[in-house]
């Protein structure tokens, strides 16, 4: 078993996956090494590669960039700092960097759209895009600011302290949306009734999205990007311990907001 095994495996089973284009490909280490122990998390951080190879890692899932660029070369930060340190360890160690994003953002069931829903608690689906980055569904009438109570209890396990919100906070909301990461619901849900959107910080600016959903009439809860991807690479790593029989341990640890009052 290698890294080509795994990455030929995600790539087979994902039809909407452009192979030319994908930026699923190995930043780091020799794909044709043994590999009996991998590290999963939502970013190939220093403290991550770090703590995979304290636990015996060959290999390291990322679903978000190594060095900082979304493209699948991934080469303008490479030689600068903090890249020069990350290279040099990665290097050091010949420790192999795998970036599952485009296989497994569409997953059915179990990738990042579904975890998520299915992590909130979003089981009564109504309608997707033609895409599948975006979905509706069904909840129980509630006010908007107790949706938003609902959401920030849910993510505060993985380590969110805290939800924004924009709407009226009394508007009954019963169709939430929600979507992969950055490319989060937009109009096309509404379009599908949804209510109430549930977006990232990173992927729904404030002045040409947010806000122009809130004169639409809905309200918008913003999450970090990073939260919203969580459950379904613990699900990423899941999957690929029962399909490979491999040790996998699942790096839950990234960069994120956190929330000061003064």
């Amino acid at each position: 078993m290698n890294t080509n095994d795994i990455r030929e495996y995600l790539l087979v089973n994902s039809p909407w996956v452009d192979r030319s284009r994908t930026v699923d490909t190995v930043k780091a280490g020799d794909p044709t090494r043994e590999i009996h122990t991998v590290g999963v998390g939502w970013m190939a951080t220093i403290h991550n590669l770090r703590a995979a190879h304290q636990l015996g890692c060959e290999l390291f899932i990322t679903h978000e960039p190594t060095f900082w660029e979304h493209g699948p070369a991934e080469k303008e930060y490479r030689e600068i700092e903090p890249g020069i340190t990350k290279k040099r360890f990665l290097d050091e160690t010949g420790m192999v960097v795998l970036r599952a994003h485009d296989t497994w953002d569409n997953w059915p069931e179990i990738g990042i759209r579904d975890s998520w829903a299915r992590g909130l608690g979003l089981t009564r689906f109504i309608a997707q895009d033609e895409t599948r980055w975006h979905a509706v569904y069904q909840i129980e009438e509630m006010t908007l600011a107790e949706f938003a109570r609902y959401i920030a209890r849910k993510v505060k396990v993985l380590g969110e302290d805290s939800v924004r919100v924009m709407g009226d906070p009394q508007m009954k909301v019963s169709r939430p949306s929600l979507g992969v990461g950055c490319g989060g619901p937009d109009k096309d849900m509404i379009d599908f009734g949804s209510d109430v959107l549930i977006v990232c910080y990173d992927g729904a600016s404030y002045w040409q999205k947010r806000e122009r959903y809130v004169e639409l009439g809905v309200g918008v809860i913003v999450v970090e990007h990073g939260t919203s991807e969580m459950w379904g690479m613990e699900s990423l790593a899941r999957h690929l311990r029962e399909k490979f029989r491999l040790t996998m341990h699942y790096l839950a640890e990234h960069p994120r907001l956190w929330t000061v009052m003064g």
